[in-house]
């Protein structure tokens, strides 16, 4: 099974996170911060070239409501850019997901208030290893 990376997508900085080679376990990768998308897609490029991955999982902030939002307008024009840089692009329901990695982390005695990093690169594995485990169902 192919590599994937998953991605807790921000206005300034995305949380990352990659698959194990097998395809069963999120691992969290690296924080990118950036000023416009064409940044962020060639900082992610220059990762997807390095660990050989083709496929992305980008955590989708529908609403508690399932109604769209700005982000989700925003993220649909990032996925677009994304394929039309030759990459597969999903979206994965990351309602909560912050606040899912939030707890994780209290549990752990880890502050979050001084990790945000931390919170955006747990939120990026939550979102990959939901859609890992979906995926084992299809």
């Amino acid at each position: 099974m192919e590599r994937i990376i998953g991605i807790d997508f921000g206005l300034s900085k995305v949380g990352v996170a990659i698959s194990d080679p097998s395809g069963i376990i999120s691992l969290p990768l690296k924080v990118i911060r950036y000023n416009d998308k064409k940044e962020l897609i060639n900082s992610l490029t220059s990762i997807s070239e390095e660990k050989n991955v083709k496929k992305f999982v980008i955590g989708y902030p529908i609403g508690m409501n399932y109604k769209k939002n700005e982000m989700t307008e925003i993220i649909d024009s990032f996925k677009k850019d994304m394929e039309e840089a030759g990459f597969e692009v999903f979206l994965e329901d990351e309602r909560l997901s912050s606040e899912y990695a939030k707890k994780v982390m209290i549990e752990q005695n880890i502050k979050t208030g001084k990790n945000k990093e931390l919170v955006d690169l747990t939120a990026a594995s939550i979102i990959l290893q939901t859609y890992l485990d979906r995926s084992k169902h299809l």
